[in-house]
């Protein structure tokens, strides 16, 4: 696991309570936890206003390091630690693309090793590894904000995307309707992977463990018209 330094974590408190401040905004997600964490990091952002924005898999990189973040948040209505939580990493629709991934063919009734294969593939090789050619990374990592429902309490996650093989991984479906298939680690039957043919929506578990970050703000508003006077006095050169 990866943690801030004490200026990084200075900076990511400030910048979720700048966010807030601003009575426009009322969450930290997507673009603006992308945003507030390369302000964290101290890294450029490629602005959507002046840019096309990547469908890449890395939303932030540091370009000089060749470090390449993954980021998400998440939302609980109290925060314990450790905590579980999955999110989703991919559309993967592994029948279509049987072919591609080495396949002849794939459907629902073929072995559950021969499944867990071609998502792993699909994942890894079509997935991570070429967009992290494509976008120079080397250090290649997730990181996940982990948010309470009041919005006041926090915890940082930031690990190494894991590149699991196929040995390493033991898949079955979750029971005889085969509506969701799981891939677990051999060496301790934790759940890592969970995917449902129907929706092709392949997950992810990641555990926030106990040392995680872990901050709280008490959020306060601006009031709006304060706001945009102060924002459009200082694009007008008047402060």
């Amino acid at each position: 696991m990866h943690n801030l330094n004490d200026e990084e974590k200075t900076r990511l408190k400030s910048g979720i309570r700048a966010a807030f401040a601003i009575p426009f905004i009322d969450d930290v997600e997507d673009f603006i936890w992308e945003a507030i964490f390369a302000y964290a990091k101290n890294i450029p952002l490629l602005d959507p206003l002046t840019s096309t924005r990547s469908k890449r898999l890395f939303d932030v990189v540091d370009h000089q390091n060749k470090i390449g973040w993954s980021i998400k948040s998440a939302q609980t209505s109290k925060i314990h630690l450790p905590y579980e939580h999955e999110v989703v990493i991919q559309r993967a629709d592994i029948f279509k693309k049987a072919n591609q991934l080495g396949f002849d063919m794939l459907n629902i009734n073929s072995p559950t090793t021969e499944l867990g294969t071609a998502l792993l593939r699909h994942w890894y090789i079509e997935k991570v590894n070429k967009d992290a050619m494509h976008q120079d990374v080397i250090d290649k990592r997730v990181c996940i904000l982990l948010k309470s429902k009041n919005k006041r309490d926090y915890s940082y996650f930031e690990e190494e995307l894991v590149e699991y093989i196929d040995s390493e991984l033991k898949w079955d479906w979750t029971d005889n309707t085969k509506t969701g298939l799981q891939g677990r680690r051999q060496k301790d039957n934790v759940l890592i992977f969970r995917w449902y043919p129907n929706q092709k929506q392949f997950f992810e578990r990641f555990t926030f463990p106990d040392n995680s970050y872990r901050f709280n703000i008490e959020p306060e508003r601006l009031l709006s018209n304060d706001v945009v006077e102060l924002l459009l006095a200082k694009l007008e050169g008047r402060l």
